[in-house]
């Protein structure tokens, strides 16, 4: 995480990308953290984008604000404790375990070869039509959000 508040913080073009379905409880963490970061990010050559759970529908804004970094936040079964976080390099998940989207990795590397994509995965417990959010989970979102407020003052 250090590297990627460092390259904020030198003033790169950086896309947030928060997915999530509002809809399926946890799921619905990455939709959550844009949209807060998104009140709290000022800076412009930070672009956050909550694209709740049709990511797909951004990839031509992504291309034209010509990002060098980007961050995906979204539910991620890493077989971890619920609401426990960790960020992935996109090389080092397979297509079959990011979230509940239509989103391919394989092809968001085509897309964006130049560009370097992390993934911010939050182990979800449950996302089930209907359900809340768990405590763990939002105990995750509060944690993420103190730590952008912490390291991206004035952002």
């Amino acid at each position: 995480m250090d590297r990627i508040i460092e390259r904020i913080k030198g003033n790169e073009k950086i896309v947030i990308l928060g997915i999530g379905n509002r809809l399926k409880g946890d799921d619905a963490v990455g939709s959550i953290i844009a949209e807060k970061l998104k009140e709290k990010i000022k800076n412009k050559n930070i672009l956050v984008i909550d694209a709740e759970n049709i990511p797909e529908n951004y990839i031509e804004v992504i291309k034209k604000n010509k990002p060098s970094l980007i961050l995906i936040i979204d539910s991620v079964d890493f077989n971890s404790t619920p609401g426990d976080f960790r960020i992935f390099k996109i090389d080092e998940i397979k297509d079959t375990t990011i979230s509940t989207h239509n989103l391919s990795l394989s092809l968001l590397k085509i897309l964006f070869e130049d560009t370097e994509i992390y993934i911010m995965g939050i182990q979800p417990e449950k996302i089930k039509i209907g359900e809340e959010i768990s405590f763990n989970v939002l105990k995750a979102i509060d944690k993420i959000i103190s730590f952008f407020d912490e390291n991206m003052q004035n952002l």
